[in-house]
């Protein structure tokens, strides 16, 4: 498991989905990511999330892991996990990219 305490990693605070976690890049959000954010519909910011993320711990329905693929990643990825896992994985990114990256990191 991705450490919780990295910089980029987020652990599931959803009951029940405590095993689910991610990590994102902490680099390359360029300016133009809020534009096409804003801009996108629901599978284009599950799009734009998965761009970012680095490797994670996440089961479909059926408690298979959903692996992530090199290269473009579809939000059809996303078509099987429980809807709280994703909303939750978009929140997060939204947490890290909007805040944590913004604010002064601790020395």
């Amino acid at each position: 498991m991705a450490d919780s305490e990295e910089f980029g990693s987020k652990v599931c605070d959803v009951p029940g989905f405590e095993g689910v976690w991610v990590r994102f890049a902490t680099r390359g959000y360029p300016r133009k990511l809020r534009r096409e954010w804003d801009d996108a519909d629901a599978d284009g910011v599950q799009r734009i999330v998965l761009r970012y993320v680095q490797e994670w711990n996440v089961s479909d329905v059926a408690g298979v892991a959903v692996v992530l693929p090199d290269g473009e990643r579809p939000a059809s990825l996303l078509d099987n996990v429980e809807d709280v896992v994703v909303v939750w994985l978009i929140r997060a990114f939204q947490r890290l990219w909007l805040v944590e990256l913004l604010a002064p990191r601790p020395n």
